[in-house]
């Protein structure tokens, strides 16, 4: 039984594209270096349980940073993913059992609804207004290059 979690910050949008067309970029756990942020993504293994070793460009952070992610949930009928970033790479977070977390959904034959939320296990409180400084521009940037993807 998974542990109930905090939600730290959302973004969503609606965007006038077909949700299989979305989700064919969003579902592929190492396109994320074609529209993140990110100086670089390497992939382990294939599918849930597989690893994603992303660093952080330069201006996106006080120094070069990586993040090592699992993928958890991959629902290509609910159009659902979901990674969790490992706790023992991301010492010194006031934060564990932290996850980046998308879904989609149709609003008709060309458009749809994108969802990206990041949530966690455990969050001191006081933590939160600190993390969504970090993570909104982030997301911003992360949704801008999706789109431009996409177009």
């Amino acid at each position: 039984m998974s542990k109930p979690r905090t939600k730290i910050h959302q973004r969503q949008v609606k965007w006038d594209f077909p949700v299989e067309e979305i989700w064919s970029l969003l579902s592929s756990f190492g396109a994320n270096k074609a529209w993140m942020p990110i100086k670089s993504c390497t992939i382990d293994g294939h599918g849930v349980g597989a690893t994603r070793t992303v660093m952080a460009r330069g201006d996106m952070t006080e120094s070069a940073s990586f993040a090592y992610e699992t993928l958890e949930v991959l629902d290509d009928e609910r159009h659902h993913i979901s990674y969790r970033v490992q706790d023992e790479h991301r010492e010194g977070l006031p934060v564990r059992g932290f996850f980046g977390n998308w879904k989609l959904e149709s609003q008709g034959a060309n458009s749809t609804l994108l969802t990206w939320w990041i949530d966690a296990e455990q969050v001191t409180p006081e933590a939160i207004p600190e993390l969504i400084e970090t993570l909104g521009p982030f997301m911003d940037k992360s949704l801008e290059g999706l789109k431009r993807a996409l177009s």
